[in-house]
């Protein structure tokens, strides 16, 4: 009886083992790397996905390369530049004229100093106001320009990797909340590709 039991125990064992093995020397990925093997519709070609469901993609790279971002750049630095000329151009306006006034004051009378002085003021507080309008302005249509890159980034991901095995696709910066990001897993360069494809169009 006890050499039957010893017996049994030794198979069990030796079972025991074999499962284990099995289990363990097949690679976690034959499943994932079964289902890539079938033909996938609508992926652009130079996609290669990974086996891994988390990703990638260095945001600053990504804002660096994207050419609608280089044209909304472009786009802003025109206004800016437009309003930073005029705006320059009327200060030194009023400043020349206060400074004339000042070389008149002597010739004016008190009536005509006070009033050519209050009409400086006044345009100096058009002045002021212009620039803070300017200002909100060129802010609001930098938001967006902002919002729109991002709404594209976001629709061009969504089309062309929903029904990839990709889980997410982290955004990556300098400074952000990822702190260690492994080469492997990144994908910038593909999505670049297809982003500037895509606008392209």
């Amino acid at each position: 009886m006890k050499n039957i039991s010893l017996v049994f125990n030794v198979v069990l064992s030796i079972a025991v083992a074999v499962l284990y093995y099995l289990h363990f020397s097949t690679s976690p990925n034959s499943a994932i790397e079964k289902k890539e093997a079938k033909p996938k519709a609508a992926v652009m070609p130079k996609i290669k996905l990974k086996s891994t469901p988390l990703v990638y993609v260095n945001a600053d790279s990504l804002w660096d390369n994207f050419e609608m971002v280089k044209q909304m750049r472009k786009e802003l630095e025109g206004e800016k530049n437009r309003f930073e000329a005029k705006f320059e151009a009327d200060y030194h306006k009023l400043e020349n004229d206060y400074l004339e006034l000042r070389d008149k004051a002597e010739t004016l009378s008190q009536e005509e100093g006070t009033k050519k002085q209050q009409d400086l003021m006044a345009r100096e507080q058009k002045l002021t106001e212009y620039r803070q309008v300017q200002s909100e302005r060129l802010a609001k249509l930098e938001a967006d320009k902002t919002e729109k890159i991002q709404k594209a980034i976001t629709e061009y991901l969504t089309e062309q990797y929903s029904k990839s095995n990709y889980a997410y696709i982290l955004g990556y910066s300098a400074g952000g909340g990822i702190l260690f990001a492994n080469d492997s897993l990144e994908i910038t360069s593909e999505v670049v590709d297809g982003l500037n494809a895509t606008f392209k169009k």
